[in-house]
């Protein structure tokens, strides 16, 4: 199995948010969508950076109430490890497991594609 496979059953939707949104909006939109991360695009389909649960948790332990006011671009995760559609999922678990990073972005010619999460991966490994 590799990555576009998990891709055509869970689908290509990836949930995006400008990075001069607040992060209280960021919040927002994951708790309605029950998603644990988005992608901040760069303007051109590209990754700008990624805002995920971890990233508002550690805005709020490091800025109290005032972290809701502050920007994505602020908090978010900015080195972001992508994949493609031709990975296989046992790789990326170790890419994850070693980076400790949650959500990889599915590239194509430089453009988002999907969105995996280590929950996406896993669940594919038992179903070989």
């Amino acid at each position: 199995m590799v990555v576009e496979e998990i891709l055509k059953s869970k689908g290509h939707e990836v949930h995006l948010v400008s990075a001069d949104s607040s992060l209280q909006v960021a919040a927002a939109i994951m708790l309605n969508r029950n998603i644990g991360a988005l992608v901040c695009d760069d303007g051109a389909g590209g990754v700008a950076g990624i805002i995920s649960e971890r990233d508002v948790t550690r805005a709020m332990a490091l800025y109290g109430a005032e972290a809701v006011s502050r920007s994505v671009r602020q908090c978010m995760t900015r080195d972001v490890i992508a994949c493609h559609g031709d990975d296989k999922p046992e790789h990326l678990l170790a890419i994850m497991t070693e980076t400790h990073c949650r959500h990889l972005p599915v590239m194509r010619d430089g453009q988002v594609v999907g969105l995996v999460s280590i929950g996406d991966l896993v669940k594919a490994e038992h179903h070989l």
